[in-house]
């Protein structure tokens, strides 16, 4: 079936070989010792940031410290469980903890006893919040804090707390604000600063070190996703800032390494991630926030920058930039993403480190020519770190690389641009793969094609999260669906979800005259009751033409007569199906894009999509996407359809 392997061999333990347990003895710190960003007392690097990052982060501070701080009763936690609706919980916890991190930044910056006092009220909060998980990650009542727990199912125990994405986050905010700040909230409180560095220990560090059975950690099954280095990066940092027996540190390091390497472990030989760009932010970003504290800590003694996979993995964000904000997006990743998320210094640092310099152009890119030196909203550890890190404040502007193509084999997914380094034109991309990937659409053989940098056959994405999205009913939800994919409709039928669902005989097709493009064979992707014995798809990106084409061949072999063959589009822009027969045309952002149709063969309709969600929404900055079907009229047991696709 050609299934990609799940685990890569031989890459196992890779990191614990580098950080073995006598390496970290040796050069761990002592308690205390790693110090990479100066205190509220230097008033000399405070006072030294540039005037377009000051002002960005105070009117910030200014905005989010306006009025009461949010609250979050009882009611409120367990709506999830009467609901299924995770923001509104989400949104004022959220919201506390950047409002948190303003003030941190504004009192660093200012030295201003209002902002010390901000900082104050927003550590007591936190403290005295009975769970730092949000309601759809609570295991409190779970006897072993496996996976499968009725989640959400009460108010948390505050005796068995959750160590998640959220708890995570938030005991890393109030460490690096222990480590700027202690000194002017001791001497306002010395017992807020007290409880802020017990709690961390407890509903942390302590879980941490003694609980095997969590899922992220990797003991439980051998393939994690982003929650392994998304909360090992906060662990990390938690324990370096605040713990003080060197016993702890080293403990904590060991199994936080040991779950890195569960993670990378996982990883398909080629680093795609296959989450989607966006958890890229929190997956590789966060596996190299780890490997970055481990340097910095130990003076670059141990690095686990040197493995080939670790690489791998750092060069998957420019591969699938399409231009400014946008990405091929796969899985449950959006086709945008802000500068909060995307952190330009994490990225900026990875690539110094694995030497590559695309990898450093495209995160100083992110940064803008005159932009500040990270964004406001930035997580409190990346923005404090971007903001001390010399070399990142001086790295002159660079454009983003916007590489020819990509193509990760294991994966199966291509990326092809018309030209090197610039914008316009087209950008193609392809995938086969399968249906039980991470955070999985399903996508088997979905095209996406960009014109001048703007996506225009697109992916929508997933809205907000809901108690639907990560349950058994998760393949009702209309943007997951292979209805709402690139993808062909078979006698009725869409793809299912499952590994076995997948592409055949995927080969990557190249010529000396500057075609590339992918040939896969649907079928597999597709249940047995559609009757498809293969359903070749052929898409190529030609730059000898123009602005560059793409053309578009699916041939099929179905069994009997077959009542309904279609093939979809989603488009970010409304289709013109009167523009002229045989031409669809559909509309983008600087130049459109025209596709060119037989039409004794195929009849063509469009069908209005309305994002009724405000994450949709906020990506593609409307209401409306657009599904574009073509029918074919007479479908036989036999045929094809060819499409050919310009800049308008």
């Amino acid at each position: 079936m050609n299934l990609p392997r799940r685990r890569p061999k031989g890459l196992t333990d890779m990191l614990t070989e580098i950080f073995t347990s006598d390496a970290l003895a040796t050069h761990l710190p002592e308690p205390g010792g790693w110090r990479p960003v100066p205190d509220v007392d230097d008033r000399a690097f405070w006072s030294g940031i540039d005037d377009t990052t000051r002002r960005a982060h105070l009117a910030a501070a200014e905005e989010l410290c306006r009025g009461p701080w949010p609250e979050l009763p009882a009611t409120l936690w367990l709506d999830f469980r009467r609901t299924g609706n995770r923001v509104r919980y989400q949104d004022p916890s959220f919201a506390r903890r950047s409002r948190l991190a303003a003030a941190v930044i504004a009192a660093c910056l200012t030295d201003d006893d209002r902002w010390h006092e901000e900082v104050l009220d927003g550590v007591w909060l936190l403290c005295e919040e009975t769970s730092w998980c949000i309601p759809a990650h609570d295991l409190s009542h779970s006897g072993d804090n496996a996976e499968g727990a009725d989640r959400g199912k009460d108010l948390p125990d505050p005796g068995n707390p959750t160590l998640d994405l959220f708890a995570a986050e938030t005991g890393s905010l109030l460490a690096w604000t222990y480590a700027v700040l202690a000194d002017r909230l001791r001497e306002r409180s010395h017992s807020a600063v007290q409880r802020m560095v017990d709690e961390v220990r407890t509903r942390i560090l302590v879980p941490q070190r003694t609980v095997d059975s969590w899922v992220w950690f990797g003991r439980v099954r051998p393939h994690v996703n982003n929650w392994n280095p998304w909360i090992n990066s906060n662990v990390l940092a938690c324990s370096l800032l605040l713990d003080d027996d060197p016993a702890d540190i080293k403990l904590t390091v060991e199994r936080a390494v040991e779950g890195l390497d569960v993670f990378v472990g996982g990883y398909l030989p080629d680093g795609a991630c296959t989450e989607g760009h966006s958890y890229w932010w929190r997956a590789g970003a966060s596996l190299a926030e780890c490997l970055e504290t481990l340097y910095s800590a130990t003076g670059g003694a141990l690095d686990g920058f040197g493995v080939p996979l670790v690489q791998k993995i750092g060069r998957y964000p420019h591969g699938v930039h399409i231009a400014d904000r946008w990405y091929v997006n796969v899985s449950d990743g959006p086709a945008s993403i802000d500068g909060r998320a995307a952190c330009g210094h994490v990225l900026y640092r990875y690539g110094v480190r694995i030497g590559d310099e695309e990898v450093v152009a495209h995160g100083r890119s992110l940064r803008g020519p005159d932009g500040p030196v990270v964004e406001p909203g930035t997580p409190l550890g990346r923005c404090l770190l971007a903001l001390a890190d010399a070399e990142w404040r001086a790295e002159p502007a660079r454009p983003a690389p916007l590489v020819a193509e990509t193509w990760w084999p294991d994966t199966q997914l291509l990326v092809a641009r018309t030209y090197a380094g610039r914008d316009d034109g087209l950008l193609l991309s392809i995938k086969g793969g399968h249906n039980a990937e991470d955070h999985n659409h399903n996508d088997v053989g979905t095209v996406l094609v960009a014109v001048d940098g703007h996506p225009v056959l697109v992916d929508a994405g997933v809205g907000e999260y809901t108690a639907k999205t990560f349950s058994a009913r998760r393949y009702e939800i209309w943007s997951l669906r292979s209805t709402h994919h690139n993808v062909p409709l078979i006698n009725g039928h869409d793809q299912p979800p499952g590994a076995e669902f997948a592409a055949r005989d995927v080969e990557l097709t190249r010529d000396g005259v500057g075609r590339v493009g992918l040939r896969l064979d649907l079928a597999g992707a597709y249940p047995a009751e559609a009757g498809c014995r293969s359903w070749v798809r052929e898409v190529t990106l030609d730059r000898s033409v123009g602005d560059g084409r793409v053309v578009l061949s699916d041939a099929w072999e179905l069994d009997g007569s077959p009542s309904d063959v279609r093939l979809h589009f989603i488009t970010s822009g409304e289709p013109d199906i009167t523009a002229g027969s045989g031409v669809v045309r559909v509309p983008g952002v600087k130049r459109g894009l025209t596709i060119g149709y037989d039409p004794a063969l195929v009849d063509v309709s469009t069908e209005r999509i309305a994002l009724d969600d405000r994450r949709l929404e906020r990506v593609w900055g409307g209401s409306y996407l657009w599904r574009l079907a073509l029918v074919v009229r007479t479908p036989r047991a036999s045929g094809a359809v060819r499409l050919v696709l310009d800049p308008a």
